[in-house]
């Protein structure tokens, strides 16, 4: 599956982290469509009081400070804290990391081939409230001012259940941690009301979570306020089997709205002067007790997002027409969102060319066996003993003992310096997987060539400036002006996909979009992978011709034909 790999890699390449130290955090689940108060009262020990079961207790402090840092610097928040036990082990927590998953609350459809979300029998209309009071909306009371309760037993639960039933709107959000598990863990939930605000363990509750919180989810009559809910929606299904109706999405009325910036972090400066500590936006969820710091920090990601959806709602009928409703597309992207479904990540023949950063490396075809060997085996330790798949192996080493094929137990260990567990309690498998995958290495010939092509496609793009006046549109029509005695050398399937970022040219091309019908043969079988398209946040967007006039669109495409044709022929020339 593409998305997972992209993620786990980008979060392994995270700033202030070493390889080995962590992983590349997966999500471990793809999209299917349908067809992130007030003091603790005295004695309630920080987050864990009364859990029974303490996770990470050297980390209460939840800020540690580097050996010597400079007096009045701010302490690191620690991203992947390795004292912190695993809660599958603290918990009992088990989970199947093989077979599909199964939406066994949901009804099925009539030939019984899917499963069919509530949403589904309710039109999105039936969700917009335009009764939007003239004056202006009633920002809530400080953190500090508002009662709070801590969910951790099963009496608390129930509790909050039955205070949900009496509201008519809420706000959500969740704490995750991929680290030292194969598809995640959600950590926290917190809930607010417009009196109240909650933090739910759903680590010691996760198998309650489900039966008292799934109705008020569900309920199309309870407004349900969250930001930024792709992955929420995930979550809530995989570990709970929770689906939402009537979701307002902050993030989605943000962009709608056309605003400076999307974030959380964004909304709660500008509709509510609240600076967020941006600090505590990747800390390790699953420290128990959990600090005030952190607590404080999980608060805000609710305590104020209803008082923004009022402020959102008012400017989004304003600036609403007759021909262009902003209120009811805010509803449709956040319905579009619920409606996606979760599934397992599956291991499939050509995954490892999903691999994040591969792209970076030029490997022939031996090396890329042993890329797609050593990928293989890593998934299979990970899902077998649920464990992340860059604590087992990070994506860095794998392409470094890819690159270097060591044959021998002594140069496998000089890669990768005794940090990894499993490596080093595999020494033996590792090598003779290596082994085995240099003996098969001639299926990899056409693919690796192909990967060459294209890496040499994507030089040849990223030497164009980006600018205003200058955008790549279609590389592949692009190539029909190419020299005869050229375009033998470019493959007809191999298709760069590019998108280009105005505002002064900052970045303009998508990095993990070359993967594109890339065949390995090997006489009886034919491997094809599916395209990716992942936009870099703030630096892509794709490109909609629709809105380019025809003057400008041709100028543009005459301009850029003209660069990149003289550029793919230089490079093609000289170095292929």
């Amino acid at each position: 599956m593409d998305g997972p790999e992209g993620v786990r890699g980008k979060e392994e390449a995270a700033p202030g982290r070493e390889a080995g130290d962590a992983e590349e955090a997966g999500d471990g689940f793809q999209l299917v469509t349908h067809g992130k108060k007030k003091k603790r009262a005295s004695g309630q020990e920080g987050g864990g009081a009364g859990s029974g079961a303490v996770l990470g207790a050297g980390s209460v402090g939840a800020l540690t400070k580097d050996k010597g840092a400079a007096p009045g610097t701010k302490p690191k928040v620690p991203f992947h804290d390795p004292s912190i036990p695993r809660p599958q082990d603290v918990y009992k927590i088990r989970v199947d990391n093989y077979k599909p998953f199964e939406h066994v609350w949901l009804e099925r459809s009539e030939d019984g081939t899917r499963p069919v979300h509530p949403l589904e029998k309710l039109p999105v209309e039936h969700f917009v409230d335009r009764n939007v009071p003239e004056c202006e909306p009633v920002k809530p009371a400080d953190i500090e001012d508002t009662p709070f309760t801590l969910v951790e037993d099963h009496k608390g639960l129930m509790e909050l259940a039955k205070k949900l039933k009496s509201v008519t709107e809420f706000a959500v959000d969740l704490e995750h941690n991929q680290y030292r598990s194969f598809q995640g863990l959600t950590c926290l939930m917190q809930i607010s009301t417009r009196r109240e605000d909650f933090i739910v363990d759903t680590l010691k509750l996760r198998i309650y979570i489900g039966l008292y919180l799934q109705e008020p989810f569900k309920d199309p009559t309870k407004r349900k306020v969250m930001h930024g809910v792709d992955r929420d929606i995930m979550w809530l299904q995989r570990d709970f089997h929770i689906y939402v109706c009537n979701l307002f999405d902050t993030g989605q009325a943000s962009r709608v709205l056309q605003m400076e910036r999307n974030s959380l972090e964004h909304l709660l400066l500008h509709f509510c002067g609240v600076t967020a500590k941006k600090e505590y936006q990747n800390a390790d969820w699953r420290s128990r007790p959990l600090p005030e710091e952190m607590i404080k920090y999980a608060r805000e990601d609710t305590h104020y997002l209803l008082y923004i959806y009022d402020l959102m709602k008012q400017r989004l009928q304003r600036e609403s027409t007759p021909e262009n409703d902003l209120l009811l597309e805010v509803h449709k992207r956040s319905n579009e969102i619920c409606l996606q479904f979760y599934e397992k990540e599956l291991l499939t023949d050509t995954s490892y060319l999903h691999i994040y950063g591969l792209q970076e490396h030029e490997l022939n075809a031996k090396q890329l066996a042993v890329v797609a060997a050593l990928h293989g085996w890593r998934d299979r330790i990970a899902r077998q003993e649920d464990e992340s798949t860059g604590y087992v192996l990070p994506n860095k080493a794998l392409i470094e003992i890819a690159k270097q094929m060591p044959t021998d137990n002594g140069h496998l260990k000089r890669i990768v310096k005794s940090k990894y567990p499993f490596v080093e309690s595999s020494l033996d498998e590792i090598i003779y997987t290596i082994w085995n995958a240099l003996e098969y290495s001639y299926a990899f010939e056409g693919i690796a060539e192909q990967l060459k092509k294209e890496r040499l496609e994507q030089l040849a793009l990223k030497s164009v400036p980006a600018s205003d006046e200058t955008t790549i549109l279609d590389a592949e029509s692009d190539r029909s002006n190419i020299d005869p005695a050229c375009q033998s050398s470019v493959a007809p399937s191999s298709t760069a996909n590019v998108n280009v970022a105005s505002d002064g040219g900052a970045g303009f091309m998508n990095e993990t979009a070359l993967i594109s019908s890339i065949h390995l043969e090997d006489n009886t079988q034919t491997i094809s992978s599916t395209k990716i398209f992942e936009t870099l946040p703030g630096l892509t967007r794709p490109i909609n011709k629709d809105a380019l006039s025809n003057n400008r669109y041709q100028q543009v495409r005459n301009i850029s034909n003209s660069c990149v044709n003289f550029i793919i022929t230089f490079i093609l020339l000289h170095f292929v």
